[in-house]
């Protein structure tokens, strides 16, 4: 903090991605962290090293959706008071350098029976064990993914995170175990059947996040959509790249005024939150338009 946020000392140096020794050489606070979510009712299934200086990856286990939610506030929140008293300032920044990976917060979601607790996206008939549930609610997804990302990517710093080459998504489109992809599919097995909704970032609003998320599937659902788009084979930043599939948004503001004008955000989450919303992010991008960034400075302050 004394800082003003500048040039941090990263809590772990390099890119040692499941590094043992790493989170081995920080013990207190790691087994702070462990032990106070625990307690905290957040349970994690993993704790480790991530690709980039100080990234840490938490798998927080999965619940029903509002669980969820509460359990991701509740780490973000925990992790930052843990980190206090351990003289660390945890961030949850997306991007906190631009030669470097960002910060992801990927979504794992499916669908169950409320009685059974089957599996409804699995069907061991389909060439990716996907039942036509899960490929009308991955269609819908898939279609409101580009109005919707203020709901998954709602800061300015967001879509310096969304860019190609660095594991982030920057299209909607799915793959099977496919990392470059805006929606992952993992159908390994009738238990676990799943995908994961990459476009997230730490920065996320867990609870918005996840609602129209959801709210984005279950439209498609809703509508019988047909997933007529091919699963990516390979890289996602090529296919765009080739004209194949669009891009996402570039920025915050291109991404609001998508929203703005959204019908169906409004039909499933209302004409009040999506105009506080909108405006919220308006708000947002006229606060950081004002603002003299050292970019500018060490660009323009000698030589202009």
């Amino acid at each position: 903090a004394t800082k003003k946020q500048r040039d941090p000392e990263h809590l772990t140096p390099g890119m040692f991605g499941y590094s043992n020794l790493r989170t081995s050489q920080n013990q207190p606070f790691f087994h702070g962290i462990m032990n106070g979510m625990s307690k905290f009712g957040v349970p994690l299934e993993g704790f480790h090293t991530e690709t980039g200086p100080g990234v840490m990856e938490a798998a927080i286990q999965f619940g029903r959706a509002l669980e969820s939610a509460d359990r991701a506030v509740l780490f973000k929140t925990g992790v930052k008071e843990i980190g206090h008293a351990h003289g660390v300032m945890p961030s949850f920044m997306a991007k906190i350098q631009s030669d470097l990976p960002g910060c992801s917060g990927h979504v794992h979601q499916n669908l169950a029976d409320p009685t059974t607790g089957t599996n409804l996206f699995y069907s061991k008939d389909d060439p990716h064990h996907m039942s036509p549930l899960f490929k009308s609610y991955l269609a819908g997804q898939l279609a409101l993914l580009p109005e919707f990302l203020p709901f998954f990517a709602p800061t300015i710093n967001s879509y310096k995170r969304l860019v190609d080459g660095y594991w982030a998504p920057t299209t909607p489109t799915w793959g099977v175990d496919n990392r470059t992809v805006g929606i992952r599919v993992l159908p390994d097995s009738a238990k676990a059947c799943r995908l994961e909704f990459r476009v997230t970032g730490s920065d996320m609003n867990p609870y918005i996040a996840v609602a129209a998320s959801v709210a984005a599937g279950l439209h498609g659902v809703k509508h019988n959509m047909e997933l007529k788009q091919k699963p990516i084979v390979g890289s996602a930043y090529v296919a765009q790249q080739s004209g194949v599939v669009e891009r996402l948004p570039r920025t915050l503001s291109e991404a609001t005024e998508r929203l703005a004008n959204s019908k169906v955000a409004r039909e499933a989450l209302g004409d009040d939150f999506v105009d506080h919303f909108v405006e919220t992010r308006r708000w947002e991008i006229k606060q950081f338009n004002s603002e003299v960034t050292d970019w500018e400075t060490r660009r323009y302050f000698e030589i202009i």
